[in-house]
């Protein structure tokens, strides 16, 4: 029989090795709803405070360190640990870096969690997978309840997924089959064993837990960035423009995007990738002149990036949820998405934005010359999308997270 911990959620901790924007968003939610106990995280500064300040009149020099100023309250530090995991990544060899510097994050910030002080008030803990097995560890050893946060899909189902796709595009991937490290695997079986209860950001993450678990698992999709990105004032204008934003590779259906668009053929219209683009060059060559690539843009950058777009396209085939489909919905730049991750709880589809099936190519060819035949009418859908934005506030996720566990 599995343990379900008693709903006492009156002072929740929130644990997440650095400051992103959904453990964020959850935490300043939680404090809203008076139900925070603390916001443990790496490098950050409380907005009151004297650093929180000192680090403010230092953003015109350092803009980075906007997103380490929190107003969340308390928020309990650890910057010499995620200094530390940052420090060994550095040191490992070119290839190995990327791997390293999530693993050191999550593993040491984990421990720093599970031997600091807690606040006395604490009755259920709030952590992220692969930095979670300590802090449930200790807070199982004191009868806490355990909420895991599965950010993506089950690591199962990704692995289905990419191999599957490598089978699909055999020439646009290379390297060896997908697989997570078996060490990796005990870890994540492990938290999800101490877990009482999973909370994700979208049905299709629920369903990759289907047969996996006999926990609850509650849906809330996060909440929109409405105060970061703001709607723009007009629609584009000049050439028809489609944005892709993220890493571009096989999970997230990049090669149908661009198979679709080079069938669309829509004249004078530009195709712009922003993100790592993860695909072999002998693919790519295909689609040679077809796009525009940018390998980065910082999240300030991209809030005047999206206004100029007349359509987002994000073919996702699994992903936890996407921020990108919010953020453009901010901007009032209409989304074509999946429900293979956070599109069904964020469009309606036709309404304030459009859902397509997975892979389908000629959907995604149908949207992008109906998008750009009529500029006029996917305008409208990108102010219909920035109206859903501002009805979906991390307030209002908040609450609905405490009402999904009955808080």
């Amino acid at each position: 029989m599995t343990y379900i911990a008693p709903t006492i959620l009156s002072a929740i901790l929130i644990s997440h090795p650095h400051a992103v924007h959904n453990a964020v968003g959850m935490a300043m939610a939680l404090q809203a709803e008076g139900k925070l106990a603390a916001f443990e995280t790496g490098i950050a500064f409380g907005a009151a405070t004297v650093l929180g300040q000192v680090a403010q009149a230092a953003t015109s020099r350092y803009p980075l360190l906007r997103n380490r100023i929190l107003t969340a309250e308390p928020v309990r530090s650890h910057p010499v640990v995620e200094a530390a995991a940052r420090l060994l990544a550095r040191m490992s060899p070119q290839n190995q870096r990327r791997a390293n510097l999530y693993n050191n994050l999550f593993t040491f910030h984990d421990w720093a969690v599970a031997t600091s002080r807690w606040p006395s008030s604490v009755t259920a803990v709030y952590a992220y997978e692969d930095g979670a097995l300590r802090t449930f560890q200790r807070a199982k050893r004191q009868g806490l309840e355990r909420i895991w946060d599965l950010p993506l899909p089950h690591y199962a189902t990704i692995e289905a997924l990419i191999n599957d796709e490598r089978r699909r595009w055999p020439d646009a991937m290379t390297g060896p089959t997908y697989q997570e490290p078996d060490w990796k695997r005990r870890r994540k079986e492990a938290e999800l064993g101490l877990a009482t209860r999973v909370s994700v950001a979208s049905a299709f993450t629920r369903k990759s837990l289907e047969g996996r678990t006999s926990l609850p698992v509650h849906v809330t999709p996060y909440g929109f960035p409405v105060e970061e990105f703001t709607a723009r004032a007009a629609p584009p204008t000049g050439p028809f423009r489609v944005l892709s934003v993220g890493t571009h590779d096989l999970r997230k259906g990049t090669p149908y995007l661009l198979e679709a668009w080079k069938r669309a053929a829509i004249p004078d219209a530009e195709l712009h990738l922003i993100g790592p683009l993860r695909l072999s060059k002998p693919f790519l060559d295909r689609y040679a002149g077809l796009f525009v690539h940018r390998p980065h843009a910082a999240k300030k950058e991209l809030a005047d990036i999206y206004p100029t777009a007349d359509l987002l396209a994000f073919p996702t085939l699994g992903d936890g949820f996407g921020l990108v489909i919010q953020e453009a919905m901010c901007c009032a730049t209409p989304v074509v998405t999946t429900p293979c991750g956070g599109g069904p709880e964020c469009i309606t589809d036709g309404v304030d934005g459009w859902i397509v099936a997975p892979r389908d190519v000629d959907a995604l060819v149908h949207r992008f010359r109906a998008a750009a035949a009529d500029r006029d009418a996917c305008a409208r859908v990108g102010r219909a999308a920035r109206a859903r934005a501002e009805r979906g506030t991390w307030t209002e996720a908040g609450r609905s997270f405490l009402r999904e566990i009955g808080a």
